[in-house]
């Protein structure tokens, strides 16, 4: 498959090593996908924080940072056949990376990634209901999405600020939209690499009841974990939360 590595509108971003010589001693590729209406920036913070080993991904969707002239899309088979050419060229073993609703696209994947012969090392759930497994029903209106954005947590001080609904809210719709019309097939195998889900022990949302829920798609090692923080704990614990990932992979 070919990449498109080095062209303007590459579906990732990468954050190389804090230092640059240690390219060659690279343990593993991680590929980080963000919530809902995030971007690759999203995980920037995470850089000075891993293992140089790390090699560090992020995902940029149609519609938002360098993909801003994109029209967003609105399916989570859009999304997977847009990136899986690139996380398939990355070198490595590959530990995925998902948060909310970023975790529906890591698990997918995952299922793509073991059919194409390359099963991911490890998938990390931050912050997301089981996939599929819980009923959603996408925002009707741009006041349903503001009233969600509000509960899940998010700063809501970028609402009064002109131009941010007109960007955000067409890629929030895209994103809720494709999350909620997401049904993995009911015939498919679970999938057998470990999984690690992490959730806000401040999260009104993704409690730990919800997070357990991920163990009915998973066959393999499975762990539920809770990290400080509400929904957003992958940017305010970042420390916290890429200290359980380094735990998880060295067990």
């Amino acid at each position: 498959m070919q990449s498109n590595a080095g062209r303007g509108n590459a579906p990732l971003r990468h954050f190389g090593p804090r230092n640059p010589g240690t390219g060659d001693v690279t343990r593993a590729t991680l590929v980080c996908f963000p919530c809902a209406g995030g971007g690759a920036t999203g995980f920037a913070s995470w850089r000075r924080l891993l293992p140089d080993q790390l090699d560090l991904y992020a995902h940029v969707a149609p519609g938002r940072e360098e993909r801003g002239r994109e029209v967003p899309l609105s399916s989570v088979d859009e999304l997977i056949a847009d990136v899986l050419p690139d996380v398939l060229a990355l070198s490595g073993p590959l530990v995925l990376v998902g948060h909310s609703f970023g975790a529906g696209l890591a698990y997918e994947l995952t299922h793509r990634l073991t059919l194409a012969g390359r099963p991911p090392i490890r998938l990390v759930v931050l912050a997301s209901v089981a996939t599929g497994a819980t009923k959603l029903r996408p925002p009707r209106d741009d006041h349903e999405i503001e009233l969600l954005w509000k509960r899940l947590g998010a700063n809501p001080a970028g609402l009064a600020r002109p131009g941010f609904r007109e960007w955000l809210f067409p890629v929030l719709r895209a994103d809720f939209t494709a999350q909620a019309a997401y049904r993995p097939p009911l015939s498919r195998a679970h999938i057998t690499t470990p999984v690690t889900v992490m959730y806000g022990d401040e999260d009104s949302v993704v409690t730990a009841d919800e997070a357990s829920i991920w163990r009915t798609l998973c066959a393999g090692p499975f762990e539920v974990t809770p990290v400080p923080g509400g929904h957003f704990f992958p940017q305010t614990s970042t420390a916290a939360t890429i200290g359980e990932l380094v735990r998880a992979l060295e067990r």
